[in-house]
């Protein structure tokens, strides 16, 4: 029974989509392809690249350091690494003479590493991410070439990181077109499919907007939901538990909200996706 798992954008909130592929692996569930978008195209192009859910979880918990991974250099790091850096005067000038605030350098070869740079072809299991063509506003599909540079394409979420230019092409956030790009798994011929959100659009208090960023990220958030093509998912989870848009440091926290997602339809996923449990069933 072949299937598609498709993994939403949402920034940090997309570390619960390690939690999802963990508790999948625990249910002996493996995908037969993964579409991803932003963050979910980072999880998700890791994880097809061959490396398992656990490793994931080690290496975000471990070895990678946001603050680390970014190339701006006159940054005091405190809570939220990224909205501190966004007014720091040196991201400031970023803004005023280049693409971006962050270059994105340090990420691609961070990606370029855990993904050992190889190309989507090769990859285990298939993978497709999508991004935008900045210059003709139209969806690119990225199902060969080099992963990690689909995968840079697919982030570069303006105005924190450079669109990545890549043959004369600017590429930005793969969210601007679709950030639940379940049409992609349609139009590769999978009929069975299971989407993760990690950005669905709630009603937000007005104490939720305190400054400028909330209302940036706000308006992302409603403009990319409002971007969504159809959701005809065999099954639709939702992986949310709280705002950690820029905020990679609740390892622990995000992914149990992916376990959990996946825990509560159990059966329904197990009934959908699991050719044995079909099998059981029909025999019963």
């Amino acid at each position: 029974m072949k299937w598609a798992l498709v993994l939403s954008g949402g920034g940090g909130n997309g570390i619960a989509h390690v939690g999802v592929l963990r508790e999948l692996e625990r249910m002996c569930l493996r995908p037969d392809l993964i579409v991803g978008t932003s963050m979910g195209s980072v999880v998700g192009g890791v994880y097809a690249s061959g490396k398992s859910a656990d490793w994931i979880y080690n290496y975000l918990k471990n070895d990678f350091n946001i603050r680390e991974a970014v190339s701006l250099q006159t940054i005091k790091w405190g809570e939220g690494p990224v909205v501190k850096a966004l007014v720091a005067g040196e991201a400031l000038r970023n803004l005023r003479t280049k693409l971006g605030a962050e270059s994105g350098e340090l990420i691609l070869k961070r990606l370029r590493e855990v993904t050992g740079n190889i190309n989507i072809e090769e990859t285990p299991i298939p993978f497709a991410c999508n991004a935008v063509n900045l210059l003709n506003g139209k969806e690119i599909i990225f199902t060969k070439g080099n992963l990690a540079e689909a995968i840079r394409c697919s982030i570069a979420i303006p105005p924190f990181f450079e669109p990545y230019e890549k043959d004369n092409i600017l590429y930005v956030d793969g969210g601007f077109s679709d950030n639940l790009p379940v049409h992609i798994a349609r139009e590769m011929g999978f009929k069975k499919i299971l989407s993760v959100n990690v950005v669905p659009l709630r009603k937000v208090s007005r104490v939720n907007i305190k400054n400028g960023m909330d209302v940036l990220f706000r308006l992302m958030t409603i403009t990319i939901n409002g971007l969504h093509r159809k959701d005809d998912a065999t099954v639709s989870l939702t992986a949310y538990k709280g705002a950690y848009n820029f905020d990679f440091d609740h390892i622990d926290d995000l992914v149990e909200v992916g376990e959990l997602a996946v825990r509560n339809q159990d059966k329904l996923i197990r009934k959908k996706f699991s050719s044995w449990y079909s099998r059981k069933k029909k025999n019963a």
